[in-house]
C-alpha cells in the first residue's frame, strides 16, 4: 500500500505540519507513505517537491503570484482567507502520484491544486482522502465562513467578496466543486467533531464518507520541562505569572486578537493589585511597534527553533488561545503536551482538547469579560490545582493525540477505501 500526502509545501502553517506529522506517524508503523509539496522550504525533511528546476519554480511563482493578486484585489481581508481555484498544476503524470494507491489531500490552495487538477485526477479513478484543516472543501471559496452558512445549499453573495451577487465567483467556484466532487472516489477526514458536523450539513460532502480523525503530535518532543530553568532561558521573570500566547494576524478577525486585548485591559483595570504580579510573553511577529498591551510584555520575537517553541510553552502558567473560529489549531495541542493548560473559547475544535476546570478553561460565551473571568480563575487557583491541571493536559495529549494511534486510525480508513 503506497500512501502520497499532497500539500502546498513541507513546513508553513498548521496544515504543513500536521501533514508531515501525519505522514511520519504512517511511516513509524510500517507504512508506505511519502509527500509531495508544491514548494520545499525544509531541506533537511524528506518531502518531495513539484517546484525542483527552475522550470517549475518559474510558473510556481507566476501561480502564486496570480493567487495572491486575485485574493488582494477581490476579497474583504478582515473576513479572512478566500481562495480561487483556478491556477494549478498537472500532478498527475509524477511519478509518485502514478504508483499511489491513495492519494491523500492536505492543504492544495495556493495556485496548486486547481479546478482543472481535480478533473485529471478523476480520471485515475484512484481513492482520494481529504483531511481538512479548515472549510474551504465545502464552501464556494473561503476557509472559514463565519456566520454565512450559505454552504449548506448554494454559495453566492458571499461576504468575502468585493463584488458580490447571485452569480459571483463564491457561487461559480461552489458549481465547479459540485461538477467535480461527483466524479471522485472521495472520503473526507476532519480534525474535529466541529468541522464534520459543517461537513456533513454542507451540500458538498454531505453524501461522502466522513471521518474525525484529529491531527497527531509529537509527544517526545512537546513534553513538560522545568519552568524556572526556561524562563532564565527566554529572559522571564521566575517569580511572575506568565500569560502566553502566539502572534495572530491583526486584521483577521476569526483570531480574535482585538478581544485579547480588551479583556486583558479589564482585568488591569478591575483587579490593580495584581498588575505586579503578571507578565505577558509573546511569540511570532508581533512587537511594541504593533499593539500595546497593559502589563509588562516580553516580546520573544518569531522562533524557528523549536525547541524553543517548546520552552516558550513550558515557561507559561497558561496560553491563552482566544480565536472565535478554529478547527484544531497546533498550538493549543502543543500547549497541552507541555503541561500548560489553555484558556480558549468553547468554538471549534477546542472542545477536543480541553475539558473545562480538567485541563484549561472553556469560555462559554465570545466576549472580553468572559475571557477576563478564564484569565483570573488561573490566577487565582492554588499550586495543587495547578499540578492536576497540567497533569490532565499531558494525559490528555498522549490519550487521545499519540502519533500511533492517529496512524492506525488512517491505515483502518485506507484498508476500509482499497
Amino acid at each position: 500500500m503506497k500512501i502520497l500526502h499532497l500539500n502546498i509545501d513541507d513546513s508553513k502553517g498548521g496544515a504543513s505540519i500536521a501533514c508531515q506529522s501525519i505522514n511520519s506517524a504512517l511511516n513509524s508503523i510500517g507504512v508506505d507513505s511519502s509527500v509531495l509539496v508544491q514548494k520545499k522550504f525544509n531541506v533537511q525533511n524528506k518531502s518531495n517537491e513539484i517546484a525542483g528546476n527552475w522550470i517549475s519554480k518559474f510558473f510556481y511563482f507566476i501561480r502564486f503570484t496570480l493567487d495572491f493578486i486575485s485574493i488582494y484585489l477581490l476579497t474583504v481581508k478582515q473576513r479572512g482567507r478566500f481562495s480561487f481555484p483556478y491556477w494549478g498544476v498537472d500532478i498527475t503524470k509524477h511519478q509518485l502520484v502514478k504508483k499511489a494507491d491513495v492519494i491523500h489531500l492536505h492543504w492544495i490552495n495556493g495556485g496548486f491544486i486547481s479546478i482543472k487538477t481535480f478533473r485529471k485526477l478523476s480520471k485515475l479513478n484512484k481513492p482520494i482522502v481529504w483531511t481538512l484543516h479548515d472549510m474551504w472543501a465545502f464552501t464556494g471559496g473561503c476557509h472559514y465562513a463565519g456566520t454565512c452558512d450559505n454552504y449548506k445549499n448554494q454559495c453566492n453573495n458571499c461576504p468575502s467578496l468585493k463584488f458580490s451577487g447571485m452569480n459571483d465567483f463564491s457561487s461559480r467556484i461552489f458549481k465547479n466543486k459540485i461538477e467535480v466532487y461527483k466524479n471522485l472516489n472521495l472520503s473526507i477526514v476532519t480534525c474535529s467533531n466541529w468541522l464534520a458536523r459543517c461537513a456533513g450539513s454542507s451540500r458538498l460532502l454531505n453524501n461522502c464518507n466522513i471521518k474525525v480523525i484529529p491531527n497527531p503530535i509529537d509527544i517526545n518532543l512537546f513534553r513538560p520541562l522545568n519552568k524556572n530553568t526556561y524562563r532564565e532561558n527566554l529572559n522571564l521573570p521566575v517569580d511572575k505569572f506568565i500569560i502566553l500566547f502566539g502572534t495572530m494576524n491583526l486584521k483577521d478577525k476569526r483570531k480574535g486578537f482585538s478581544v485579547l486585548i480588551e479583556s486583558l485591559s479589564l482585568l488591569y483595570n478591575e483587579f490593580p493589585e495584581i498588575r505586579p504580579k503578571i507578565e505577558i510573553a509573546v511569540f511570532g511577529t508581533l512587537s511594541s511597534q504593533n499593539v500595546t498591551l497593559p502589563f509588562k510584555t516580553n516580546f520573544l520575537g518569531k522562533i524557528n527553533d523549536i525547541n524553543k517553541i517548546v520552552e516558550c510553552y513550558n515557561s507559561a502558567d497558561v496560553f491563552v488561545a482566544p480565536s472565535i473560529e478554529d478547527n484544531l489549531p497546533n498550538t493549543v495541542m502543543e500547549s497541552l503536551a507541555c503541561g500548560t493548560p489553555v484558556a480558549a473559547f468553547d468554538i471549534g475544535g477546542m472542545p477536543d482538547m480541553i475539558d473545562h476546570k480538567g485541563n484549561g478553561f472553556l469560555i462559554k460565551g465570545i466576549n472580553a469579560n468572559e475571557l477576563k473571568t478564564a484569565i483570573k480563575w488561573f490566577i487565582d487557583i492554588d499550586e495543587s490545582l495547578k499540578k492536576v491541571l497540567s497533569d490532565n493536559a499531558r494525559k490528555k495529549v498522549i490519550d487521545n493525540f499519540n502519533p500511533t494511534k492517529i496512524a492506525n486510525s488512517y491505515l483502518k480508513l485506507y484498508q476500509e477505501i482499497l
